[in-house]
Formats: structure tokens, sequence, C-alpha cells
């Protein structure tokens, strides 16, 4: 299935995945969208996935989502220069990994979101499997980078920059109000256990997909837009909430991972070899969120560089068969 005629290479290509982290992703980052890739042939995309930078066939980038859009440079331009970072990426930095559970992880603490019964509960899984997932990554020799981050910084690094730069939505995020101000403020934070090493693993999203699909549920009924899963999946009876301390430690877990997994993070000790203490740990999350490359599909999705030239919404047909339906009118 070659590009719609809407999509050109360089543009931008938002998605929405009908898996529970996906619809998680959406509901923490107020869009509707939750991955990204870029448009660099005339039947190629080029993602950061779990087992690192690739390009795929439009086809297979929309396997499994059902929402499509498609966004272009609000400003025309020659999209070479977008191009010519977007291939060096894909050459010589395969170093750089993308697990969904990660970005959820980071919008669950950095985001001003509600928390009915089951919400911690909720955030509390996801760090856990965020942590494991990092861990994971580290021990590969990869580090986390988030799919928009990769769209973001290919027009970002593009030079000469102008017109190529991407504004997003001046969003005033502060810490007051999230679970990580809380958890930066919160006087248990200095009495917390040292995490211990990171376990042996592997990369398992479909583990997280089903650990947090009836969370993932519940949380969305209890907000009223159930409307937004793609199915429902019933939660075990019994639903209770984490404690301060238990959801506080899995805060830090989640940020030793990321320390680890940067490459001067040796194995989430700091410089003197000691175990990262927990306030670093959280600090790790907090300068995760504001490295200036943080962004998220929904950013991309809101951005005033970019003009929308192609959605295909969900409905009764799949994408991919709305996207030929579409491509056999041409």
């Amino acid at each position: 299935m070659p590009l719609p005629e809407q999509i050109e290479p360089g543009d931008v290509v938002l998605t929405r995945g009908t898996e529970a982290v996906s619809r998680a992703i959406c509901l923490m980052d107020g869009s509707e969208v939750s991955h990204a890739a870029l448009a660099v042939g005339e039947d190629a995309l080029a993602e950061v996935v779990g087992e690192g930078l690739r390009t795929v066939t439009f086809a297979q980038a929309m396997d499994g989502h059902d929402l499509t859009v498609g966004r272009a440079l609000t400003t025309p331009a020659d999209t070479g220069p977008v191009l010519d970072v977007a291939r060096r990426y894909l050459a010589g930095h395969t170093s750089y990994a993308h697990q969904q559970i990660v970005l959820l992880a980071v919008l669950c603490v950095t985001r001003h979101i509600p928390l009915p019964l089951g919400g911690r509960r909720l955030v509390r899984t996801v760090l856990d499997q965020a942590a494991a997932a990092v861990n994971a990554m580290a021990e590969c020799g990869r580090q986390p980078m988030i799919c928009s981050e990769f769209v973001y910084r290919c027009h970002h690094e593009a030079r000469p920059r102008a017109p190529y730069v991407l504004r997003t939505a001046d969003d005033d995020t502060h810490p007051d109000g999230t679970l990580l101000g809380w958890a930066r403020a919160h006087p248990a934070v200095p009495r917390l256990p040292l995490p211990a090493g990171p376990t042996a693993g592997r990369l398992a999203p479909a583990d997280a997909e089903a650990a947090l699909a009836p969370l993932v549920s519940a949380y969305a009924t209890a907000l009223g837009k159930a409307d937004l899963l793609a199915r429902h999946v019933p939660l075990p009876a019994g639903l209770s909430d984490p404690s301060d301390e238990e959801l506080l430690s899995s805060m830090v877990a989640f940020g030793t991972a990321l320390h680890r997994a940067d490459p001067q993070g040796a194995d989430g000790r700091d410089g003197s070899g000691v175990p990262l203490p927990p306030a670093r740990a959280l600090e790790k999350i907090r300068a995760m969120e504001a490295e200036p490359n943080f962004v998220t599909p929904g950013d991309l999705l809101r951005s005033p560089s970019l003009t929308e030239r192609l959605r295909v919404p969900a409905g009764k047909k799949s994408t991919g068969e709305a996207l030929k339906g579409l491509l056999n009118r041409r």
C-alpha cells in the first residue's frame, strides 16, 4: 500500500493504537493519537519501536491502529533536510528503542490527572511495567526514545533550522498537582529503601497489555470516557489502591531504571558507586519530562507548525480498509 496522495516524504503520520496502553496514552495526554512516525519514502515510514529504529510499509504501520492523521509543514518547504536527519538516525543510532509503556509512565506522573478509585493502582502498575521495560532496554544496550521524540528531532536537527523546527503548544506544565510534585514533597521519600538491582528480563509489551487492560477499562469508565476504549475488559473484584509508600517505591524504581539506561547512569548508582537516592531517582523522571526533545504524539497533533492533510477516523471499517478504499479511488 503506497502512501496516500495527501502524504509525502517528510510528513508526520500519527496513529491511535487499539490496545489498552495506547488508549491510556490518549487519556493521559488528552489526545486522539498514541504513536508517531515519519514518512520517508513512497511506501515507507520510519519509526522507533522496541527493536529500535526501523522502516515499515504504510500498511504495516497501520496494522492495529484505528485512526490515522497525516500532518505536513504549515509553511511549505523542501523536506530533504528532515529526511537527511532521519536517514542519519536510521543508519547510526540503533541503540535507541521505544516502548509505549515508558511514555505512559511519564505522562501518568507529570500530567494533572484525576485519580478515582483504582487510579493509583493503574499508575503503580504502569510504573512497574515501565521500569521492567527500561531495565530490559539497558540490558540490551539501548536507550529510551519516545516515538514522537524521533519525529521531533528529525525536524529540530534539520539545517537550516527554519522552517523545520516544530513548535508545540505552550503548555506550562508545573509539578504542583501532579503525582511527581506530590512525590518530591512527600516526607516518606528519604525513608524509602534503596531500589534493588534490576532483574534479568526481556521486552514484553504483551505482559504489560494483559496487566493493564482491565485497569485502563476501569479508569476510563470511572472518568465517563468508556467510549474511548476499543474494547472493555472486566476488572476483577476487590479493586484497591496502593499505599503512599508503595506508589512512591514504584516511582523511585522507574526513575532508577531511567538512570540506569542513561549511558552515564552506570548500573543505577550515582557517581560515587552508591545506589541512587530516592530523591535523585524522582529527579530523573522530572529531567526526562523537562528535556526539550520530550514531545508526545499529542504535542505533534496540536503543533501549529503542522497542518492536517489526512484524517481517516475509526468507524465500521478498519483504518487499513478505509485507506485501501481511499487509494482505490485515486
